[in-house]
């Protein structure tokens, strides 16, 4: 690997590390510095993706245009800038320090450096973007330093990219110049410099929303294991993406050589890379925006769920998403075994195949040694004036001791000499047997002298292939002076060939054959195919193939299977062939493809067992803890209602109510539970209020009655530290709100209510006309039905109101009210509640019933 490729390796590998690294920290906490940074990331992906790839799979130095070349760089510079712009400290913005202006100072002399290097516009665009980006991140450092702000943390992100600058002109700086090496050379230790401040970029933004923990979104254990989902999905998307980029990219690159091998290093390529980046920033940029979205669209949900609920969705997310990765890792684990086995199998065939055609070819060069000696012998005989009977003798004895010290198969020597037919075993030919007539004799004249193998025929006496290797030697004349054509030949059966046929298999499976170049079958490992024609036995298109193959693998279709055919030639004549069915050549890869599959189906029942085993003891403390919760807030809303003793169990009725209300209204189980919460604690401020005053026997004084009003201010800074259900502290503040905004402690109104607590409102309204008081009884239902509607749209929000009036006039036997009067109440209580009717009874006036409740 080059240098250069190290390089952009490296500032490529920075890029994607920090965008992922950012994605991770937008999906814990949304914020538009996370989204600036973003943006900046995949600018920078846009040059840096195209060039590092271009680098790789040509390889040489892109030479395209400036706008091309850095497009995404200066894009990424302005984003960068926006994002030191947006993340200043707000006091700093307006400050100044003289060390501001030595960017600019500094910024002058490298931009005329530059300049000879590169295009005007381009050096321009980025001397200037980064010396603004330098100044605004000066300006934040020097404010920290100089002002001291309490509690402001130091500026991480603006040391950061000033840092990340500052690299970028000691790279810029460094090109300009030469260098005795590469390991001189300061770009090459300022780009790997450059790549870990990029991600550190992320790390300056999370330190900027450090403080602001209140804005972190609280999540629970099912909540942070979507999260981790959501990440790993997005992580492994990106990374796809990017190396299918890759592969395209090489496939435009291999297309382009073929077609156009002029124009390698052209421009066509670039822009196609190009345009490659652009393509995958798209969707990476949808990616994000997809996810991210159905992400909160989840958790918003989810907020209005059942933690039962919520928890079973987040497990079948999560088995849903083990589920997809595990499908794409044994998809890629089988493709990459399949791809493995094949390419062995492959080779093992290919061995096998030159094996047997090297065996063979051994073998024939032997007889064809054998042939050119015996040929060359008799014609030495020949011109030394031997006789006949002198080369007959000769050919017989050559014929033993061939057979002795070579082989058996080979049969016989044999030749025509002079016209007359000499055969070494012995045998007599028939009358009228003309040599002259037969094949082994033309094709040796055919050969013009060469040693010759003719194609083989079958034996009509012992039915065995033979084949017949022949030479033709100097001619002779007869005494009329006509040339007499000489030939010495030898037949070799098949035995061996056989044999070496027999033995031809691919790791047991298959079987071979050999096949001359007429289609005539030399040797099959089934014996009555020997000898037969290629044409007969399997499709007519079967040679054809065998001989365009040469050398190598073919496929066939072969009694109607699908087959593979390694294929070697033989002296040029013959092939030895390995067939062998693609099911039974694959058959132990797909055997581990299948256990491959198998382990890890029982993997993934073992994560989904346990997976199930944490969800079940999740589901159960959740249960466990809302129960908890909700026997807490109860003892608390009793412990509050018991501070007055003619209000016990108001709380729980006004919760209750409230529940009634939601359901009738529509809400969802969760909002209703929720309700219910609110309606439990909307009075806890009572704490706060003196027993003194809550319980005074007489009339209540004007300061008594400001002392009252401040518990629900009291009760929501008890509740607003709960941050997993900010609208306890809600209801508990606003609770005593009217819709005309008449009501306090702030005097909202209308729609600026939220709308649960206009439940609440009307629901504790209605208890507290249903409950005996100090100073009075229950009263009746019509009054309390005429009260209500008296309050609609001053009091009361008119729709929760009119709902309130259907449960109370389906309520025909006054069940929603107090059941039982005060336990133990003594006369001299009796008599207190007397004398309070006067002073309540003032409030119970004009829809504006018991406002301290």
């Amino acid at each position: 690997m080059t240098f250069a490729n190290f390089e952009n390796i490296v500032s490529l590998l920075g890029t994607i590390v920090g965008l992922l690294y950012c994605v991770f920290k937008y999906i814990e906490t949304p914020k538009r510095g996370y989204r600036i940074i973003i943006a900046f990331f995949l600018a920078n992906f846009l040059s840096e993706y195209y060039w590092t790839v271009y680098q790789l799979i040509m390889p040489s130095y892109p030479d395209v245009s400036e706008f091309v070349a850095y497009f995404g760089w200066n894009v990424s510079y302005c984003l960068l800038l926006l994002a030191v712009y947006f993340m200043r400290h707000t006091s700093a913005q307006r400050y100044f320090h003289p060390v501001m202006i030595l960017p600019v100072v500094t910024g002058i002399p490298l931009f005329w450096l530059y300049i000879q290097y590169g295009g005007i516009l381009n050096n321009t665009w980025e001397v200037g973007i980064t010396t603004l980006t330098l100044i605004f991140c000066l300006q934040d450092l020097m404010h920290y330093r100089s002002k001291q702000v309490p509690g402001r943390v130091f500026p991480w992100f603006s040391l950061i990219v000033l840092l990340y600058v500052v690299s970028d002109h000691v790279m810029w700086t460094s090109s300009c110049f030469s260098w005795d090496s590469e390991l001189s050379n300061p770009y090459l230790y300022f780009t790997v410099f450059g790549a870990i401040l990029r991600v550190l970029l992320v790390f300056g933004t999370a330190k900027y929303y450090e403080p602001r923990k209140k804005d972190r979104t609280q999540r629970n254990v099912s909540e942070l294991g979507l999260q981790v989902a959501v990440q790993a999905i997005v992580t492994i998307i990106i990374l796809g993406i990017c190396t299918a980029g890759l592969f395209l990219a090489v496939m435009i690159r291999d297309s382009f050589s073929i077609r156009i091998p002029t124009i390698l290093n052209e421009d066509p390529i670039v822009i196609c890379l190009f345009s490659i980046s652009a393509i995958l920033i798209i969707l990476i940029f949808g990616l994000l925006c997809v996810m991210g979205s159905r992400y909160r669209r989840i958790l918003t949900k989810g907020k209005n769920m059942s933690a039962g609920r919520r928890s079973r969705i987040n497990f079948i997310f999560t088995i849903a998403v083990t589920l997809i990765l595990m499908v794409l890792a044994v998809a890629y684990n089988n493709m990459v075994l399949y791809r493995a086995s094949v390419v062995s199998m492959y080779e093992d065939g290919e061995k096998a195949i030159k094996a047997s055609a090297t065996d063979l070819e051994n073998y024939l060069t032997v007889a064809v040694t054998t042939v050119r000696v015996a040929a060359d012998s008799v014609d030495l005989m020949k011109q030394d004036g031997r006789s006949v009977q002198e080369i007959e003798q000769y050919i017989k004895e050559q014929t033993k001791r061939v057979a002795q010290e070579f082989d058996e198969n080979f049969t016989g020597l044999y030749a025509s000499i002079d016209g007359i037919y000499l055969d070494g075993l012995g045998w007599e030919p028939p009358a009228g047997y003309d040599p002259a007539e037969r094949d082994w004799y033309q094709s040796a004249l055919a050969a013009n002298g060469e040693v010759v193998i003719v194609s083989p025929y079958v034996d009509a006496q012992t039915g065995e292939v033979v084949i017949t290797v022949g030479k033709e030697i100097t001619d002779s004349q007869n005494a009329a002076g006509a040339p007499f054509r000489n030939v010495v030949c030898l037949d070799v059966i098949v035995g061996h060939i056989k044999e070496v046929t027999e033995r031809e298999d691919i790791a047991g499976k298959g079987y071979g054959m050999v096949v001359n170049e007429d289609g005539f079958i030399v040797a099959h490992r089934e014996d009555e195919k020997s000898g037969q024609n290629l044409d007969a036995q399997y499709d007519s298109s079967l040679l054809e193939k065998i001989i365009n193959a040469k050398e190598g693998r073919i496929t066939a279709k072969i009694h109607g299977e699908d087959c593979t055919l390694f294929v070697a030639p033989v002296m040029k004549q013959w092939y030895s062939v390995i067939v062998i069915r693609d099911a039974e050549l694959l058959e132990d890869t797909y055997s581990q493809l299948a256990v491959n599959i198998v382990v890890s189906i029982i993997i993934f029942c073992l994560i989904t067992f346990f997976y199930y085993i944490a969800y079940k003891n999740e589901q159960a403390y959740g249960k466990k803890v809302e129960e908890m919760n909700l026997q807490v807030v109860t003892a608390l809303a009793a412990a509050v209602d018991a501070k007055d003793k003619y209000t016990n169990g108001h709380s729980a009725r006004v919760a209750e109510y409230s529940r009634m209300i939601a359901s009738r209204s529509g809400f969802s189980v969760p909002d209703q539970d929720e309700i219910y919460m609110m309606g439990l604690l909307h009075d806890v401020g009572k704490i706060g209020i003196p027993d003194e005053v809550i319980n005074k026997a007489s009339r209540l004084s004007d300061e008594e009655n400001e002392i009252i009003k401040k518990h629900p201010v009291i009760g929501s800074s008890i509740l607003e530290s709960i941050r997993e259900n900010p609208n306890l502290a809600v209801a508990a503040r606003w609770h005593h709100e009217c819709y005309d905004g008449s009501g306090y402690p702030d005097g909202i109104a209308g729609e600026a209510i939220p709308e649960k607590v206009r439940i609440i409102a009307v629901a504790d309204a209605y208890d507290a006309m249903t409950s005996r008081r100090s100073y009075r009884n229950v009263m009746p239902q019509s009054t309390v039905l005429e009260e209500i509607r008296k309050g609609i749209g001053t009091q009361f929000d008119p729709r929760y109101a009119q709902v309130m009036i259907e449960l109370i006039e389906e309520d025909r036997d006054y069940q929603m009210r107090e059941k039982e009067s005060p336990a133990n109440e003594s006369a001299a209580g009796q008599a207190e509640r007397a004398e309070k009717t006067d002073q309540a009874d003032q409030t119970d006036q004009a829809g504006r019933t018991d406002q301290t409740e």
